[in-house]
């Protein structure tokens, strides 16, 4: 009696491993799940231009159709943990590699503090955050060291991916900041991005509290810099990722991953 059921467990485990890899590859492609971004109204945000030069080419050198489903990021996290397909936009921590296969490092992203202008604060390390509510995108990591201090040295005020729901809360003074990723080098044009497209939504009400036409400002330095994966479940389809390998390597060697990723 007891192999046959070691030999039930081990039907049971291949099983699972093949319905991984249905879910990962379909009639139309492989699933690539992505972050939604959501604007003032409730609209996803489209994919950023580096985004879908950067999957064009993947596709292009690994011969594989990428079908993009975009969900919440903690969502899309724990859908990809089930095995509905790979993930894209994932760092790597501890815990995440117990269960996660990664790509190599396709670009680095800077987790940046957003502020209101008028209430900047001098950030040099992570003790400046003492005493501080940070907020942060559910289920996302900035870091093991900010993940680790997390509710101790400083507290954090959960959010979802609505950017606007964010800067709200900031206005507000419900925190002293927020995290925000991002790949550009360009810190001054980013905050002039957002301040054109979330500034405006509260009119006159705040004009007393902006400083040289802006209310968000940016802190100069990140709290943690992050490499960027494609990452799949742990018993997922090698392959996948090593297709994915190759073309990166050979996007290194030509440069064309550097100039998608050109700060801007």
């Amino acid at each position: 009696m007891p192999s046959y059921t070691r030999l039930l467990c081990c039907l049971l485990l291949v099983c699972s491993g093949w319905l991984s890899v249905a879910h990962a590859q379909t009639k139309s492609g492989v699933v690539l799940l992505m972050s939604e971004e959501l604007d003032g109204k409730g609209n996803v945000i489209p994919l950023s231009a580096e985004v879908v030069e950067l999957l064009r080419y993947l596709e292009q050198h690994t011969r594989l159709k990428f079908e993009v489903r975009r969900y919440p990021w903690k969502r899309a996290v724990e859908n990809a943990a089930m095995g509905e397909g790979l993930i894209f936009g994932m760092s790597k921590t501890r815990e995440r590699q117990r269960n996660f296969k990664f790509s190599a490092p396709i670009f680095s992203d800077q987790a940046l503090l957003v502020t209101l202008c008028n209430a900047r604060f001098t950030f040099n390390s992570i003790n400046d955050l003492k005493g501080k509510t940070i907020g942060i995108v559910r289920g996302t990591s900035y870091g093991e060291e900010f993940d680790r201090l997390s509710n101790d040295l400083f507290k954090v005020e959960d959010d979802t991916s609505n950017n606007l729901g964010r800067f709200r809360k900031l206005s507000m003074h419900r925190m002293d900041a927020f995290l925000l990723y991002s790949a550009s080098g360009n810190i001054g044009r980013l905050e002039n991005h957002i301040n054109q497209q979330y500034a405006a939504e509260y009119g006159d009400k705040k004009i007393n509290s902006k400083e040289n036409g802006k209310l968000f400002c940016i802190l100069p330095r990140p709290v943690s810099s992050v490499d960027i994966h494609i990452a799949m479940r742990a018993d997922g389809n090698a392959s996948l990722l090593q297709k994915i390998d190759k073309a990166i390597m050979q996007g290194r060697q030509s440069g064309e991953l550097a100039r998608i990723y050109t700060p801007r």
